[in-house]
């Protein structure tokens, strides 16, 4: 069998003796215009195959593109949910060889059958098991996918070769609903736990391969949580019988299986180039939705003096602060393997740098590492006045001139485990205790606004004293002088 990816959720898939389209989205943008395929992909029309079937799981926009479909030949069998504006829609295309699909309707094309898997998902959809004698693949697509649903298909099938799983817990409309968009670890984790239950012999990250554009581009930060690094890593720990069959899945990859053996055929796909590999712009940030921070430098430091300072601290100081502190402040950061991504924003430009804390010798790197999972953006001229102790972490953090967000956790084959929220400290804030800045600080405007005014300060004076009784303080008239 060979699973070709167009892009997303669209996949060709080549059984011994049939060919079958699924979810066709074969033109960017596609979703009424708010959705791009990524990574970037080219579909060249002309060459896409001839198919036996074609199959719709459910009628979002990002699956069911009436463009496409209209593109398609129309005396194709279709494959639907029992859904009404589907089966309208492909009627006035053309389309006149439309099956219903029901929870588990089973399909057989002759060396081929087909499982239809139930989705807990309110609308009408449905996962699609291919077998045939070389191997089984279950594509989840968008599908809930409960205990009940993994017995009924491990009951037909005992063993899955391929899974297109379903893995990013995505935070759709959080944002706009005034939801939490903290990371979901308990969603999260239940993917996890259901891929360890289905126990396939190798996994690729299914549909949930695309970005928003336009003036929709900001949800790229608050949607996405998980990379698909993070997720292909963590299926290694929370499954580790997987081994290295855990395969990234782009536009224009196929991936070949039988009798149990996996080939990944990276950009092989006759049809589907990938162009860009633009996910950087998936990059969950959202510290940094619909504002992004400016640094304005109200205080006017030398932008050169500004980058030396900073580059020194973070490059050579904070690097061996951490080293000297590994086995103390950074305790935790270590037992927990926290990635530290670190970006300043200068007047000017942008910079990254991290920390791995799972290496023994903890050196900064610059770059974006996409395994982060504690993420600190300041901007250069709070962080300066926080390295020369002119201004504090209470101008930085409050000001809203620095942000900060964790999503730290352990896959594990019992579950995702979690630190306290409170456990694990900013690097920057354990190097520059914001209690002794504050008091640094202070003390400095003692000193300047106390010889300023010293001289012009209001007369006043006192005749009484305080009295401590107990628990009590009493004002008491001091006696006259005689």
């Amino acid at each position: 069998m060979q699973i070709h990816m167009i892009g997303h959720a669209s996949i060709f898939v080549e059984t011994q003796d049939c060919k079958i389209l699924m979810d066709p989205v074969l033109w960017d943008p596609h979703g009424e215009g708010i959705e791009d395929v990524c990574p970037k992909r080219e579909v060249i029309h002309e060459q896409l195959p001839e198919f036996d079937l074609l199959i719709i799981s459910h009628q979002h926009l990002d699956h069911f593109d009436i463009r496409s479909l209209a593109y398609l030949p129309k005396t194709v069998d279709v494959l639907i949910p029992k859904d009404k504006l589907i089966e309208a829609c492909l009627c006035k295309l053309g389309y006149s060889h439309i099956y219903h699909l029901s929870d588990f309707t089973e399909v057989k094309l002759g060396a081929t059958s087909l499982l239809a898997t139930r989705s807990e998902n309110r609308v009408p959809e449905h996962g699609i098991v291919f077998a045939d004698k070389s191997g089984i693949c279950w594509n989840q697509v968008d599908t809930v996918v409960s205990l009940d649903t993994i017995r009924y298909v491990k009951s037909h099938y005992p063993q899955i070769d391929l899974l297109l799983a379903s893995w990013q817990p995505m935070l759709e409309i959080n944002y706009q609903t005034n939801q939490s968009l903290s990371f979901p670890y308990s969603e999260y984790n239940q993917l996890l736990e259901k891929i360890n239950l289905i126990r396939s012999k190798a996994i690729a990250p299914g549909a949930n391969g695309f970005k928003f554009i336009n003036g929709s581009s900001w949800l790229n930060q608050v949607v996405f949580p998980v990379t698909r690094e993070q997720f292909c890593k963590d299926v290694r720990m929370v499954y580790p019988e997987i081994g290295e069959n855990v395969f990234a899945f782009d536009p224009g990859d196929i991936i070949a299986f039988k009798n149990g053996e996996f080939s990944h055929l990276k950009e092989m796909c006759q049809f589907v180039k990938k162009v860009e590999d633009d996910r950087e712009s998936l990059d969950f940030s959202p510290i940094n939705v619909g504002n992004n921070l400016i640094d304005d430098n109200l205080d006017n430091y030398n932008l050169d003096e500004m980058k030396q300072a900073i580059n020194e601290e973070i490059c050579l100081n904070l690097p061996k602060f951490i080293m000297e502190n590994k086995d103390s402040l950074f305790l935790e950061h270590c037992h927990w393997q926290v990635i530290y991504q670190l970006e300043i924003v200068f007047p000017d430009s942008r910079k990254q740098w991290f920390f791995d804390f799972s290496q023994d010798n903890i050196q900064v790197q610059a770059g974006r590492n996409p395994f982060a999972n504690f993420f600190t953006s300041i901007t250069a001229s709070s962080f300066y006045g926080v390295l020369k102790q002119i201004k504090g972490w209470d101008y930085a953090t409050q000001g809203g001139y620095a942000r900060s967000f964790q999503k730290i956790y352990m896959a594990t084959q019992y579950g995702i485990n979690k630190p306290q929220e409170t456990s694990i400290k900013n690097p920057l804030i354990l190097k520059f205790p914001p209690q002794n800045i504050f008091e640094k600080i202070r003390h400095r405007e003692v000193e300047k606004w106390g010889q300023s005014n010293g001289k012009s300060s209001i007369p006043h004076e006192n005749n009484t004293y305080m009295m401590k009784l107990g628990n009590h303080l009493v004002r008491q008239l001091k006696e006259p002088k005689t």
